[in-house]
């Protein structure tokens, strides 16, 4: 099996999203298309013309640098994605979506202007999402390419359907665990609860016997444990410093614990992308902390706060 690493350029700290093209003796796989940008549809074009079009592309998750140029495959290949994620797409593109999320984060105390730029991209899932016809998998369904096969491994918490592909001692794993950064852990729909679903899926990796890790942002890792115990202690210090703010203030808001983290900038500072990566991954935080019985969440007249559980 040869692997073709396609790099596809991304404004950003970030640079490249890595699309994987694993080719057998007999048939391929590629995995995760690029952003719907037409500097991708260009670069995804040229490699594709040197190494053939793919008989399965699998999308890891929804986001737009994985899924953005799906359209390109839709006569030609067959299209993979998580019975999961596919569900949680048709969720975010229905109007039961804002309802409920913007009645939490108005509640949360997020202001009215941030919530809105929030919603206003939703539509371009729409669109990059039309005519395609998927086919949905889910976790430990094979993909076979001739006398070889991956096997899917779902790793919910980045999204609630995000997939990995383990082919022997190989994972190809998305954004599920990534070099240099923590991938964003964001509460994206009410019932969720994605921090714990994404320590059990670190776990789940972490039990693997792998040699190489391909993710979607960054170079190839080895020591796949080392870097899991890395990000597993990053959260644990996270939850720590939400308990500190809480302990602090007493009764708050979301909003309030979102704008007093440590976050890698000051809250000021932030670009208003960064801030609504920020705010999904605060209320994360927090539903794992009431789940988990550490705080409580306290509703009052249309507003929630939180408090310490005494």
């Amino acid at each position: 099996m040869t692997i073709f690493t396609l790099k596809l350029p991304m404004q950003g700290p970030l640079k490249y999203i890595n699309s994987y093209l694993v080719k057998g003796n007999e048939e391929s796989v590629l995995i995760d298309t690029g952003l719907p940008t037409q500097e991708d549809v260009t670069t995804l074009s040229n490699y594709l013309k040197a190494y053939g079009y793919p008989n399965f592309v699998v999308i890891t998750h929804y986001h737009p640098d994985h899924m953005g140029l799906v359209r390109l495959f839709k006569d030609k290949s067959i299209i993979l994605i998580s019975d999961r994620e596919l569900e949680y797409v048709t969720y975010l593109l229905s109007e039961e979506y804002e309802k409920e999320m913007r009645k939490y984060l108005l509640a949360n105390g997020f202001p009215e202007e941030f919530i809105q730029r929030m919603f206003r991209n939703r539509s371009r899932f729409s669109e990059i999402i039309d005519g395609v016809n998927f086919n949905t998998v889910k976790d430990g369904d094979v993909i076979k390419l001739g006398q070889e096969q991956m096997r899917v491994l779902l790793t919910p918490g980045h999204t609630m359907g995000h997939i990995c592909l383990v082919y022997e001692k190989v994972v190809f794993c998305g954004d599920h665990i990534l070099q240099d950064i923590t991938p964003n852990i964001s509460l994206l729909r009410l019932e969720d609860n994605p921090l714990k679903a994404y320590l059990e899926s670190l776990d789940k990796v972490q039990k693997l016997d792998i040699e190489l890790l391909y993710p979607a942002h960054g170079e190839v890792l080895k020591d796949v444990s080392k870097r899991v115990e890395e990000i597993k202690e990053h959260h644990k210090r996270r939850l720590e410093e939400i308990m500190n703010i809480i302990r602090t203030l007493g009764k708050t808001s979301g909003f309030n614990i979102a704008s007093r983290i440590s976050w890698y900038k000051k809250w000021d500072e932030l670009s208003a992308f960064d801030k609504q990566l920020a705010m999904g991954e605060t209320l994360a935080h927090i539903k794992y902390l009431v789940e988990e019985g550490f705080i409580r969440e306290v509703n009052a007249s249309g507003s929630i706060y939180y408090t310490m559980s005494s």
